[in-house]
This record gives structure tokens, C-alpha cells and sequence, in this order.
């Protein structure tokens, strides 16, 4: 998963200050469709806020002040001022944010509440992990009748003004929803002199009409003195949570230092970020809904999590074990709940996995839906008020139920020493693939770099199956596009979707299998084009209105015009491995070729191809290719891994922020029902492995990158390092290398098999040599 790092700085007035606007752009394109409402503010207090036993006669407040200022300062100081003298909400203290020295760089509301009895916080660390109530004053109201936060389309091609206050909020949320561990949380959204109260969970957010708390303070004063009543579970903390002792704290702490230390200098990606200190110390408890034992784990900061406030909310922990004593992984998960569906919960995936012994999958130590106090588990309430959008349309809302997993601690694949071991990892993979379907009739549908992981004998097991699904199933039930981008199957990507099949799973081993060899170990200077992973295309459905996204034919060029078939590896057994993994897929895209001409010569293709398909049903042939290269003796000794060749570029008109969060190993993935852009349907990269998948029931589960793909590079740092390489493979910027005259022409063909116009592309072909004139052309020499 990839590690949040933030960046944002509170000024809008420096060219950072415009990509923090971008970002924020980002974030309401993918909780759009999020928001329901507009609701009167009485029911939603009687509906989300109500306060047991007698009711208490509410305290008079008078705001009239708060508008007389002459700044935004004034008004907090106004605003503080009226509530602490009306004592409305005598249980909590507000604190203008300014106050408090910022020794990061996160943007941050400029007001706050916090409980009483724990005092104003004093420093920066604890400003999130202590937040109660989030006040964000705006000067425009983002759900007024001018603007509408579920057109995903409009938000598309909308000016930056229009979703500043709107992203700014949903940033607030994700903040605080990521220091705490909630079920749900409440905030205020103030503009001049109304306000309007949003109740946020998993799912979305359920909005309030707006009120003018100045005309009619009743209302924000009864809001107020009802939060200040409510009690930890009521104002949306979790039961389950609370904060771990100073001895579990420090017992915690010095495990995972030690742990980290174990690796020396090469250590696993975003681990480090556990002892974030500003993150508080929790203890989680999980209890068996068999035995009814309750087990606890200390946890910090999750070394990664989805960037967004909505969705599936996906978050890794490394654990202490109070009860087995040792560190574990933790995944923190909202599922969604489809009764017509033949998904499961992951729970469910596991269990019908080891019923039937499939091997190479995760040991599973608990996995349990999270319950509340009365008993019940943790469920979203958004969906239930779908019915009232808040504007165009809502996507399509489904409960979503709270979810932890407890596995023994495992490592992400670029922690692979040799090349044998990518090798391994992928046969294990398909070996996992294969037993999944054949005996517990399963398919895993999510096959990336980040769910292929590294026992601790860096044995390679296949990880995260919370997109599997039960077999059969009918083709209208899952014909949506599920997986990581990045790594799905060139038919998977294609525009019109298709069924998941075990042949789609196969090929995606092979895309990671590929990307990985790239980054990872060290092959000849031949330039090589990276974007293929990243080829995102567009088109709009002219009968819905819709934006199609779909890709792959890059893929397929570099299939079948011999671009991966060039690749030369160092290591001979992993060159071979890769060479004859690369001619099966090659073969089978090549027999569908002539697939559509409508004489005896197109139907004896199809027959062709629909057999090549059928023999890809089985995955042993696969198996056993690359059981006799892993039986070869000359397995180099000298075989290290490095770090990455491709380091993640900086992408224009994304801040240093989003880039923290879309890694170059955190690919986007996506669930395609409501035809969001991949690289905003995201999923999680070490994800427990890269967030998630491509499917609209989980909603903006998941965001992601930027679009715009890497520029096609050599395949070898050597290549930079040689003047000799230089001159037998000089780096032309064009979409694929070694392409001239009538092959280019057939190349571009096959790259726009799938229907992508050239003005439609999102993944921009590089300038040719021509294009961009000699001066220039000579600079992009390497």
C-alpha cells in the first residue's frame, strides 16, 4: 500500500498553493457521488445525535457578534468567545489552529473543538490524533445551488475554485478519520453567516440544508450542546479502539524498532512510518465470533492506506501481539455487503481456502466483521439515504461493514534478494491461482506487485482476497473490471468489459512478473516503453452520457512486435523464464488476429483463438515452464536486486503530496461499475498491497495517480553510464522504439486496436524526434 505522506502547505498564494487546488480537484472527482441530502437539521439530530434519559433545556447563544470582525481571526475569536460564554458546550474547549506552531506542512482547518478534560493541545503532533469536531469556515458554500459534489463529469472540466472549499473539506476528513479510529465522524461547514452539519462514514456523507446560525442560533446552539453530550461512541469513535498504556506503548515501540533494524540498511517500504509520533499509541481488540475470546494488538500509524474518507478505507498495521507476544500484520477494512452478489468477505475467502488446502495463500491468525457495543457489527448509514442525492446523482451506495484481518507478518515483493525469487514468487502465485479454482472454485481477480508477497523464508504466497469470487457465476454478475490497473489483462482492459476469467489472473501474473524484472534486475540497454502499465484511454458512451476508460493496446504491441521478446536479463534462467511466459500470451493475442472478418477465413481464427482461450483455463503448463527453470544449475550467485531502476516521476499538475500517496509500487486499481478514471479509482499499493480494485459498488474506495504515464525509458541504468550504449540505442521519445515505416504503422494499429483515438488518449504519446525539431530532439538524447 503506499505510504500517506503530506505535503500541503496552507498558502494559496505560490504555485504550490494552485497543485494543494489539484489535489483537492482530485479528491472531489473521487468521492463524487458520495454526498446525500440536502436533510432538515432537526431530523439529523434526532436521527444521528440523540442524547438518552431527560432532556435538558438547551442554553441561548448569540452569534450576532461573530460577523462584526474584520478578518477570519476576529470571527474565530468571536465565534470561541460566544459558545464559551452562552455554555452551550461546556464539555469542550475551541482553539483557532493558527495558534498552534506547525512543524509540518498539512493543511489544517482554523478551528477546532477538543474535550475539556484533556486540555487545549499544545503542540502540533496531537492536533489530529485529538481533534473532536472539525470547523471549516469557507467563503463559499460547497453544496450551494451552483455547484453539485456528485457530477463527477462537471468536476472533470471544472475550474479550481469550484472544488477548492469542497476538496478542502473532504481533506479535513481524511486527516482526521486517518489519526482516529472511527465508525463515523461529525463536522461544521460554516460560509459567513450559514452552517450546515455533515455526518461522514465509509460510505459518504449525509448533509443538512444550511441554516443561518446568526438569524437563528437555536439550531447551531442545540447542535453543539447535543455533541458536547454525546458520549465516545456516539460522537463516532470506535469501542473496539481505545488508547494503549504507556508500558504497551513503549513495549510496542521498542518491537517494531528492532525489528527494522533486523533488515539493516535495506528495509521494507513505508514500515519505517509506524512510529510516526503523531499518530496516538491504540490497542484494538478483535473477539472470535466462536469462542468469543477476545484478542487485543497495539498499533500506530498504519504503514499504508487509501487516500480517501470514503470506500473500503483500507489500512495495514504492523501489530504487536499482546496474547502471542510477537508483531503481526493487522488489515483494517470497510467490505461492502451485496446480498445478491457471489462476493465474499475475506473471511470467507480464507476459510473455503483452507477447507480445500490450496496452498501459497496468507496464514490467517483472526478475521472478524468489528461489533459495537450492543453487539452488532459496524455498518455505514449513508446508503440508507441515497434516495435524496445531493444533486445530479448518487453512485451506486451499499452498506459497508467493518472488517480486520489478523496474518502473520509478511514482506512486499521488492524485498526479493535474487532473481530466482521473483521467479519462485511467481510460480507460487499461479500454483495459488490454480488450487483456488480447480478445488475451491475461486478467483482472485486482483493480481498485483503488492498482493504477492514474501513469507519470511522470501517464499512468494498470493495475498488479498478480499475481491474473490465464488464460482460459477452468471456473466451480467461479474462483468464489471476488477483488479490493478497497472497489471490487468489486455482484455480486461479493453472498452467493452468482460467476464473475469482464470485466463485474465494468469496474464496479470505475467504484467507483474514483467514490471518487476524491469525495476528489479539488471538487462541490456534496449530502450523500452514503461507506459504500456499506464496506457489510459477515453471515450463518451453517446446513449448514457458516461466516460469510458480502457487501455491495453500498448500492451499488446509490445506482445506481438517483439519489443519484450528484445529484452536481454543477465541472468539466463530468469531471461528464459520471462522469454517463454511472454510466448504463451504472445500466441494468444497473435491467433485472434483477422478474429473479426466476417468470411471462412475469420471464422477458422475465432475457432483458433477460442481454443488458445480453453487451453488457458489451465495453468499447468505455466507451472511446470517454470519448475525447469527453477531446476537449472546455473543460477547465478551474483544475483542482488536493486532498489528500482524507474524511480516514480514527478507528475505534472500533482503535488508532492499525491505522489507520496501513488508510488511507482502502489499501482491505481480500480473497480470500473460507475466508469471512474483508473488512476482515481485506486487501490493500494503494498496493500496489503496496493489499496484496491476497479469496481463501483466499493465507490472511491480507492484513489490514484495522475494519468499521465512515465516516459518510455532504457531498460538499464547502464544505458546512461555508456556512451557506447548511447550510440547504438540513442532514447528517441517515441511511444515504441524500433518501429519504422510499415511496421510503425502496424504497431500503431495494434495500439489502437482497442478503439483510443489519438486525441483521446489520456497516456499521451512522448513527441517523436520530428515533432519536437533538432535543438530539442538532441537535448532528450541520453
Amino acid at each position: 500500500m503506499p505510504q500517506v505522506g503530506h505535503s500541503e502547505i496552507h498558502n494559496h498564494g505560490d504555485p504550490k498553493g494552485m497543485r494543494i487546488h489539484k489535489n483537492h480537484k482530485h479528491l472531489c472527482i473521487e468521492t463524487a457521488g458520495s454526498f446525500v441530502g440536502p436533510v432538515f437539521a432537526k431530523d439529523f439530530m434526532k436521527s444521528f445525535m440523540n442524547i438518552p434519559g431527560r432532556r435538558r433545556k438547551i442554553p441561548r447563544a448569540d452569534f450576532s457578534n461573530v460577523l462584526r470582525g474584520t478578518s477570519n481571526v476576529n470571527m474565530y475569536d468571536s465565534l470561541i468567545l460566544a459558545i464559551k460564554k452562552s455554555k452551550i458546550c461546556p464539555r469542550m474547549v475551541f482553539r483557532k489552529l493558527s495558534d498552534i506552531t506547525q512543524e509540518d506542512s498539512v493543511l489544517r482547518p482554523d478551528l477546532a473543538g477538543f474535550n475539556a478534560e484533556d486540555g487545549e493541545p499544545g503542540d502540533n503532533a496531537k492536533v489530529w490524533s485529538s481533534m473532536q469536531l472539525c470547523i471549516d469556515n469557507c467563503t463559499e458554500d460547497a453544496f450551494d445551488v451552483a455547484r453539485d459534489p456528485n457530477d463527477r463529469e462537471g468536476l472533470r472540466v471544472s475550474q479550481e475554485d469550484n472544488t477548492k472549499f469542497l476538496g478542502q473539506m473532504i481533506h479535513y476528513t481524511r486527516e482526521q478519520m486517518s489519526h482516529q479510529h472511527r465508525v463515523f465522524m461529525f463536522s461544521l461547514h460554516i460560509v459567513h453567516d450559514c452552517a450546515r452539519i455533515i455526518r461522514w462514514d465509509r460510505m459518504g456523507a449525509i448533509v443538512t440544508e444550511a441554516f443561518n446560525f446568526v438569524l437563528h442560533p437555536q439550531i447551531l446552539s442545540e447542535f453543539l450542546f447535543r455533541f458536547s453530550l454525546l458520549g465516545h461512541e456516539g460522537r463516532g469513535f470506535d469501542p473496539t479502539a481505545e488508547l494503549a498504556g504507556p508500558d504497551e506503548s513503549q513495549e510496542f515501540t521498542k518491537a517494531v524498532v528492532e525489528y527494522l533494524d533486523s533488515f539493516g540498511e535495506r528495509k521494507p517500504p513505508h514500515f519505517d512510518s509506524t512510529l510516526d509520533a503523531s499518530y496516538s499509541t491504540y490497542k484494538l481488540h478483535i473477539i472470535d465470533s466462536g469462542s468469543g475470546v477476545r484478542s487485543s494488538f497495539i498499533v500506530r500509524r498504519p504503514f499504508s492506506e487509501t487516500p480517501l474518507p470514503c470506500g473500503r478505507a483500507t489500512q495495514g498495521y504492523i501489530a504487536w501481539d499482546i496474547g502471542r507476544r510477537n508483531l503481526v500484520f493487522l488489515k483494517d477494512t470497510w467490505r461492502p455487503v451485496d446480498p445478491e452478489s457471489s462476493s465474499l468477505s475475506e473471511k470467507e475467502a480464507y476459510g473455503i481456502l483452507g477447507e480445500h488446502n490450496v496452498p501459497y495463500v496468507p496464514t490467517v491468525l483472526m478475521a472478524e466483521d468489528v461489533l459495537s457495543s450492543p453487539g452488532e457489527p459496524q455498518w455505514t448509514v449513508t446508503q440508507e439515504y441515497r434516495e435524496i442525492s445531493f444533486g445530479s446523482r448518487c453512485a451506486q451506495l451499499r452498506p459497508h461493514v467493518h472488517h480486520r484481518i489478523v496474518q502473520e507478518l509478511a514482506l512486499p515483493l521488492v524485498m526479493m534478494r535474487r532473481s530466482k525469487q521473483l521467479v519462485q514468487a511467481i510460480r507460487n502465485t499461479l500454483v495459488a491461482i490454480q488450487g483456488a479454482y480447480r478445488d475451491a472454485k475461486l478467483l482472485h481477480r486482483d493480481i498485483s506487485m503488492g498482493n504477492i508477497m514474501l513469507d519470511s523464508n522470501m517464499d512468494g504466497f498470493l495475498n488479498d482476497w478480499d475481491r474473490a469470487i465464488r464460482l460459477p457465476v452468471s456473466e451480467e454478475r461479474h462483468s464489471t473490471r476488477t483488479g490493478t490497473w497497472r497489471f490487468l489483462s489486455i482484455e480486461q482492459l479493453r472498452p467493452k468489459n468482460k467476464p473475469h476469467e482464470i485466463h485474465d489472473d494468469l496474464e496479470s501474473c505475467f504484467w507483474v512478473f514483467l514490471y518487476a524484472a524491469l525495476r528489479h534486475f539488471r538487462h541490456q540497454p534496449v530502450a523500452f516503453n514503461m507506459s504500456i502499465f499506464d496506457q489510459i484511454c477515453n471515450r463518451v458512451d453517446l446513449k448514457s452520457g458516461m466516460t469510458q476508460f480502457f487501455g491495453g493496446g500498448w500492451k499488446r504491441a509490445a506482445l506481438t512486435m517483439g519489443d519484450i521478446e528484445r529484452l536481454e536479463f543477465d541472468c539466463g534462467p530468469l531471461n528464459e523464464a520471462l522469454h517463454h511466459v511472454s510466448s504463451i500470451f504472445e500466441e494468444l493475442y497473435r491467433s485472434e488476429i483477422g478474429s473479426t472478418l466476417e468470411n471462412d477465413f475469420g471464422m477458422s481464427v475465432r475457432a483458433a483463438h477460442a481454443k488458445c482461450r480453453a487451453e488457458m483455463e489451465d495453468p499447468s503448463p505455466l507451472i511446470k515452464l517454470l519448475d525447469a527453470v527453477l531446476d537449472r544449475d546455473d543460477w547465478p550467485q551474483e544475483d542482488e536486486a536493486i532498489s528500482d531502476m524507474y524511480p516514480p516521476p514527478k507528475v505534472p499538475s500533482c503535488d508532492d503530496e499525491e505522489n507520496s500517496y501513488f508510488t511507482q509500487n502502489s499501482p491505481p486499481c480500480v473497480n470500473h461499475d460507475h466508469s471512474l478514471p483508473p488512476e482515481v479509482i485506486g487501490h493500494d499499493g503494498q496493500r496489503l498491497s496496493d489499496l484496491h480494485p476497479v469496481t463501483a459498488p466499493d465507490h472511491p474506495d480507492d484513489a490514484k495517480r495522475n494519468a499521465t504515464p512515465p516516459q518510455p525509458q532504457p531498460s538499464s541504468p547502464q544505458a546512461q553510464r555508456s556512451n557506447n550504449a548511447e550510440a547504438e540505442h540513442p532514447r528517441m521519445l517515441t511511444s515504441f522504439p524500433h518501429c519504422s515505416g510499415t511496421k510503425k504503422r502496424v504497431r500503431d494499429s495494434l495500439a489502437m486496436g482497442t478503439g483510443c483515438t489519438a486525441d483521446k488518449q489520456k497516456a499521451k504519446r512522448p513527441r517523436t524526434a520530428r515533432e519536437r525539431g533538432p535543438k530539442e530532439s538532441n537535448t532528450m538524447r541520453l
